[in-house]
């Protein structure tokens, strides 16, 4: 299908702009349409459109920068209503594997109750079971360069279950999927790489059904054709798509007050306490560990869903971060001394990059607290030794927990946001022939999302005291711990919700299958879709939802 050396010129012609109108399938034409149209080359786009090569379809894949240079003709500005949300260049890139340039590589799966409907979380309940994505998680994460398998936990020694001290996440050993998989997109014979940005949908008479996509490709526009179409570019790209269609159609997609481009969650995350292990080594169970195959994994700790679900919590998971040997806060007289001599001899700006972050910010870092450290803590220079090796083993592996002799860490959350209607994009319209409408991104933060954030903390720290393993040490007072987990709330990297699945088109944009809501061959991938975020960072899930799309869509092509 489109295979041949002729339709590949065709193609190419077209995408120069020179043929557009040759590029439309007929049944008599060298060039045939491809059975899937894919926007967007990111993590999402790019699983989807090799698991639909393995499954014997076709398809074209849209991306601006495919060809090293992004095509910016018709893109669209996005502008911001809050300081809570990361700035463009920041959240996405653009090119073969998208923001996962930009990606850490951490990869969680879902939990059981994220799928379920909670009386305390409005608009929870996906249409789908965690089993629709469970089967793909191996799969998703082979893709992401992950380990599928189960690390052995060694276990903690305590009977008290109230908080799960197994909560796992796996490290990808290549974050950046650009390099890896730009070359296999080279030689496929199944997937037309586009270098193009897309600013349109155009359905048929009907309203029923996509018929092309305006795109712009070396200041050229061409209409790219189908027989299915999938938007893979992201969150917020995709609700830029959605939002335009409607526009010129405002009785689509719900209507104008309707679930699309409503929703918008992300995960807040930050510090406002120091664990304080009882026993230093238990730190060893919660640092960065690697399995028999070399890949690196961590634990966390999670409040269990019943006591979530007796508290009334959003979904939130805990984990230890080492506190920078700057930080007196750590309260270790070694790592003190560690620091007062690497700053002594103009040391430690040249080698302090990675090492950890600080409790309140580096320009807070009181001296005068180091040497108190150094004067009464007796093991000082007992543990001065163990201290520098860690180190050194940090400079030739970056990836291993900066240990503290004190057991003192600073405790990071990263929790669920209920989704709020309230929190949305809408369309700003912005002069210029051919160009797309601004996006403007109103991301909220609610009372919800702080309050759990602090109970959540306060659970932790009595089942610490009462299991005897440690004890929460908090950064800051009664009155200002509120202000500092909002002030700390900053996402836009995960872009939850805009989109979201359901199964009456009243409450979301797509059904369980991910086709949208009242148009037959137009469907979504990515984190856009789900009804609620969870405490896991969403790509591995949304990779996950692509390729359980991804079989979807060839049964029903093949049908």
């Amino acid at each position: 299908m489109g295979s041949s050396i002729s339709a590949g010129l065709l193609y190419l012609l077209l995408i120069r702009g020179s043929l557009s109108k040759a590029y439309m399938a007929s049944a008599d034409s060298e060039t045939e349409t491809t059975d899937v149209c894919i926007v967007g080359a990111g993590p999402v786009g790019l699983a989807l459109a090799l698991k639909l090569e393995k499954l014997g379809l076709t398809v074209t894949l849209l991306e601006m920068g495919a060809g090293g240079a992004a095509e910016d003709a018709g893109a669209g500005d996005i502008k911001f209503t809050s300081g809570h949300h990361a700035p463009s260049m920041a959240m996405s890139r653009p090119g073969i594997g998208g923001a996962s340039a930009l990606w850490g590589g951490r990869c969680v799966t879902f939990d059981e109750l994220d799928f379920e409907v909670r009386g305390h979380v409005p608009f929870s309940g996906w249409p789908i079971s965690h089993e629709e994505l469970r089967r793909h998680y191996p799969e998703a994460l082979t893709f992401l360069n992950c380990s599928a398998g189960e690390p052995a936990f060694e276990p903690i020694g305590v009977s008290d279950n109230g908080i799960d001290t197994n909560a796992l996440e796996r490290w990808s050993r290549f974050p950046d999927l650009g390099p890896i998989y730009g070359e296999r997109l080279k030689t496929s014979t199944h997937i037309r790489l586009v270098n193009a940005t897309v600013a349109g949908i155009t359905l048929d008479a009907s309203g029923t059904r996509v018929e092309s996509l305006t795109a712009y490709s070396a200041e050229q526009e061409s209409q790219i054709t189908a027989r299915t179409f999938v938007l893979a570019g992201g969150g917020l790209e995709n609700a830029r798509l959605l939002l335009a269609l409607r526009e010129r159609l405002p009785q689509a997609l719900g209507g104008l007050e309707g679930p699309l481009g409503r929703f918008y969650q992300g995960h807040l995350t930050g510090y406002i306490a120091v664990l304080q292990f009882d026993k230093p080594r238990l730190a060893s169970h919660f640092a960065f560990n690697i399995d028999d195959e070399n890949y690196i994994f961590r634990r966390r700790l999670q409040i269990t869903p019943a006591i979530q679900a007796e508290e009334k919590l959003l979904n939130c998971v805990f984990w230890i971060d080492a506190i920078s040997v700057a930080d007196p806060v750590h309260g270790s007289g070694a790592l003190s001394l560690i620091y007062l001599f690497l700053k002594m001899f103009g040391l430690y700006r040249r080698l302090s990059n990675g090492l950890a972050p600080t409790a309140r910010g580096p320009e807070n870092i009181d001296g005068r607290q180091h040497w108190r450290n150094i004067r009464t803590d007796r093991r000082s220079a007992f543990d001065l030794f163990g201290s520098v090796l860690n180190m050194l083993e940090r400079r030739i592996e970056p990836w291993r927990t900066l240990i503290n002799p004190k057991g003192r860490y600073l405790l990071r959350y990263h929790a669920e946001q209920v989704p709020n209607p309230e929190s949305r994009v809408q369309l700003q319209p912005q002069g210029g022939a051919g160009t797309q409408a601004a996006l403007v991104v109103d991301y909220r933060v609610t009372e919800q999302d702080l309050s759990s954030v602090l109970k959540s903390h306060e659970i932790l720290d009595t089942w610490l005291r009462r299991t005897g393993l440690g004890r929460l040490e908090y950064l800051h007072d009664t009155l200002h711990r509120r202000q500092a987990v909002l002030s700390q709330a900053f996402d836009g990297y995960h872009q939850i919700g805009l989109s979201r699945m359901s199964g009456n088109p009243d409450d979301g944009v797509t059904d369980a299958d991910c086709r949208v809501h009242g148009i037959g061959n137009l469907y979504l991938a990515g984190s856009g879709l789900f009804p609620t975020g969870g405490h896991a960072n969403p790509t591995l899930p949304a990779v996950a939802l692509a390729l359980r799309l991804a079989e979807h869509l060839s049964e029903k092509l093949r049908r």
